[in-house]
């Protein structure tokens, strides 16, 4: 559970990055975000950063919103470049604090079923598309008390890159949730993953996926 500090630390930078999204525009065009998607997920860029943000400034800040405000933020290089060419990582977590689902809202949105992705920006692209998912940040990055979440659902789709780390994903999931709860893999082709299939398929592309 957040602190009170934590809390408005969060909420203050939430307000701070948002107000500068514009930078971060270019970068999310060419993944189909344009600048009310990117609001609506509260999307921002580090320019002025609360102090102990200042290694993060320039980065894309993606905050975990839910129903009382955001809990937890992650930060991604947005540069033209290969992050570890540059001895840096493509993606920054805030410290100290719990790893946390990303767009929990789709949870109370959801029916029967719901969707899991890995990444935020292939999350965003799922309920872009009318399918909604729940984001991990990593596949290392599971925690077991998340199994009584699905649990709730009949169905969990799960949505794979293309690669073997996608399919590695894949096969966490699947030892990981409960069998009373049907697990469907949904693998994107070779070298894509649900945001570039929705870039370049358009609306309804990850939808038409779904087997209910």
């Amino acid at each position: 559970m957040l602190s009170g500090a934590q809390k408005r630390s969060l909420e203050r930078a939430l307000m701070s990055y948002t107000a500068r999204v514009d930078l971060a525009l270019p970068y999310l065009a060419g993944r189909g975000i344009d600048k009310a998607r990117a609001l609506s997920e509260g999307l921002g860029v580090v320019v002025d950063p609360i102090p102990g943000h200042e290694h993060l400034r320039g980065r894309m800040a993606i905050p975990y919103l839910t129903k009382a405000g955001p809990v937890n933020m992650n930060f991604r290089c947005i540069q033209n470049h290969e992050c570890k060419e540059f001895g840096h990582q493509k993606y920054m977590m805030m410290p100290g604090l719990q790893t946390n689902l990303y767009h929990v809202k789709s949870i109370d949105a959801a029916g029967d079923y719901i969707a899991l992705a890995e990444g935020e920006v292939d999350t965003m692209s799922c309920n872009f598309d009318g399918v909604p998912t729940v984001g991990v940040s990593g596949s290392k990055k599971w925690q077991p008390w998340w199994n009584e979440i699905f649990s709730d659902f009949s169905t969990v789709y799960v949505f794979t890159d293309g690669d073997k780390a996608g399919r590695e994903f894949g096969d966490m999931v699947q030892s990981e949730i409960p069998t009373t709860t049907r697990v469907v893999l949904i693998p994107m082709p070779d070298r894509e993953d649900p945001n570039s299939i929705w870039v370049k398929e358009g609306p309804g592309s990850l939808k038409k996926r779904i087997r209910t």
